[in-house]
């Protein structure tokens, strides 16, 4: 069996609860996390020093090292998906993120964020959550092996529901979500499929739930934006 170190882990879910949440007090990552405030103080300390925090008035927010790290990730794929995001937030005037696939989560790499509204989405690179829930994880789960849909959806607490939100995202190209993994968020995902079939990365357009009702008009450039990146990735790998 792996080592595994509780001080390591105990780091990483200091980070998770600031990148989530921030800014974030001492206090109340300590509460977040249920534990000692000494404790999470060493922590943030330590993550603080390293720039994988920043600290602002509000509290702690994440710091440069992380965008650092983010800008590591994928980076073919960031090459050739950063053009057509950044034509996608003009095209809607929405934020517009970028999710690859990280074992049986979705996994934020990049995004272009929209400045032609007051209130907008924004997420935090390297932000993760599973397959299967949000219009991302859905657009990369229906996309994927069968003995990977079977994993998550016994890790699920209604796969029938699950399968019939698959089948809605091959018919129509794409996914959606509202409300689901941030409240008053609303989102449309397509998939970026390899020659294989499978679905390597997302790309999703979100809104506030106050102009979700525009996020239908957007599913055929999401589309086109989609196969685009596929279609420029797949040849930067041949």
């Amino acid at each position: 069996m792996a080592e595994f170190s509780s001080t390591g882990d105990q780091m990483l879910a200091v980070l998770g609860a600031i990148s989530r949440s921030g800014p974030v007090t001492t206090t109340g990552v300590a509460a977040a996390l249920g534990i000692n405030r000494t404790v999470a103080h060493r922590l943030i300390s330590t993550l603080h020093r390293r720039a994988y925090l920043r600290r602002m008035p509000e509290g702690y927010v994440v710091g440069p090292m992380i965008v650092r790290l983010a800008r590591s990730v994928e980076p073919d794929l960031r090459r050739v998906a950063m053009p057509v995001m950044t034509r996608l937030v003009d095209e809607t005037e929405e934020t517009v993120v970028l999710h690859s696939i990280d074992g049986y989560e979705a996994v934020v790499v990049d995004q272009a964020v929209s400045d032609r509204h007051l209130l907008r989405v924004q997420h935090q690179p390297g932000s993760r959550h599973p397959l299967g829930a949000g219009a991302s994880g859905r657009a990369l789960l229906a996309f994927q092996a069968e003995h990977v849909i079977e994993r998550v959806l016994r890790a699920g607490a209604d796969a029938a529901a699950v399968r019939r939100q698959l089948a809605q995202v091959h018919r129509d190209g794409f996914a959606t979500s509202s409300n689901e993994l941030q409240p008053g968020v609303c989102g449309a995902a397509a998939p970026i499929l390899g020659g294989d079939g499978i679905a390597h990365a997302s790309i999703a357009v979100l809104a506030p739930f106050d102009r979700a009702p525009r996020l239908a008009g957007h599913a055929t450039r999401l589309r086109v934006a989609a196969n685009e990146i596929a279609a420029a990735f797949n040849a930067s790998q041949s």
